[in-house]
């Protein structure tokens, strides 16, 4: 009778799983995995996406931030998880960044992953002490180093910012010196107290240290317009020097995910990206919402690998 019981039970698990394979996707709660640190730049744009997204698909999308080697850890993960479209993957250009970086990856950036779509962006920005650097743009900024290098602080080596800051020096002739700290805000600390000439992180994280004095605004980098959270802070391009890239936010899946979930998926999140509530919520805090076709994200992926490996090689940066 037991055993009779055992097989009945199995029997009855296999047709329930069936029947869910069989229902439409998704049918039960999707995993974004967010391969930072709960509370920073990208929570600001992913859990706003992953609210709207769970609402049209009328499944949870719950985020799952794995900190950990630079984004690489949370990755892997995605790119070892099941292809069913049940784990995602919210990326920056850290997929572009760390093969130039680590000397082992375990995932591949183009051949281990889906895209889906571009999400979103945000500008990164300089700003001095205003009490150490009296320069008030990017042309004084390149004249005041040349009598000594301008230390500048950002969250850590190999961090976008960081390379952010190597490509700028590189483009305007700014002598600089990098200072990694472990995070934004350490950063943004001794900037305001002087231990360091500037900084350089996102917008979003230095705007009320500009409004207030505490720190003065060189110039915002990417984009071909000023930041709404920054309008008297010149853009590069007004600095005279060509925009040099904006920090972005894309969606993927893992490799081998099928094309109808994938479909479903671009689908949902185009629609979710124009609701103007969505982006105007996203504007206010420092980010532009930017859909794509997944060919112009896999593109993008493919030209920060040659981009930032050219900035890595001259800059000599390694990570283990």
């Amino acid at each position: 009778m037991k055993k009779l019981i055992r097989l009945f039970a199995g029997g009855l698990a296999l047709c329930l799983a069936a029947l869910a394979s069989a229902q439409p996707y998704p049918n039960r709660p999707i995993k974004m995995v967010v391969p930072f640190p709960p509370g920073g730049g990208f929570d600001g744009i992913a859990r706003p996406f992953a609210e709207r997204l769970s609402a049209a698909l009328g499944q949870p999308v719950v985020v799952d931030n794995r900190p950990g080697a630079g984004g690489n850890i949370g990755a892997e993960s995605v790119a070892r998880s099941t292809a069913d479209g049940y784990t995602l993957l919210f990326a920056n250009d850290f997929l572009g960044t760390n093969p130039n970086l680590y000397k082992e990856l375990k995932y591949d950036p183009v051949k281990d992953f889906a895209p889906i779509s571009l999400i979103g962006s945000t500008q990164m920005a300089i700003a001095v002490n205003p009490d150490r650097v009296k320069a008030t743009d990017s042309r004084s900024l390149r004249a005041e180093s040349e009598g000594r290098p301008l230390q500048y602080g950002t969250p850590g080596v190999g961090t976008s910012p960081h390379l952010f800051g190597e490509l700028y020096g590189t483009n305007t002739g700014t002598k600089v010196q990098h200072v990694p700290y472990r995070g934004t805000g350490p950063a943004i600390t001794d900037a305001i107290g002087g231990q360091i000439d500037m900084v350089l992180v996102t917008v979003p994280a230095l705007v009320q240290h500009i409004k207030t004095g505490k720190l003065r605004g060189i110039t915002v980098i990417g984009g071909d317009r000023r930041s709404p959270l920054l309008p008297d802070v010149k853009t590069l391009a007004e600095n005279g020097v060509g925009a040099t890239h904006d920090l972005w936010y894309g969606l993927f899946a893992p490799a081998g995910t099928p094309p109808d979930v994938l479909k479903r998926l671009r689908e949902t999140t185009a629609s979710v990206l124009a609701q103007q509530d969505l982006v105007e919520r996203l504007r206010q805090i420092g980010y532009e919402v930017t859909p794509s076709t997944p060919e112009v994200l896999a593109d993008r992926v493919k030209s920060d690998l040659v981009k930032w490996k050219q900035v890595v090689e001259r800059a000599k940066i390694t990570l283990e």
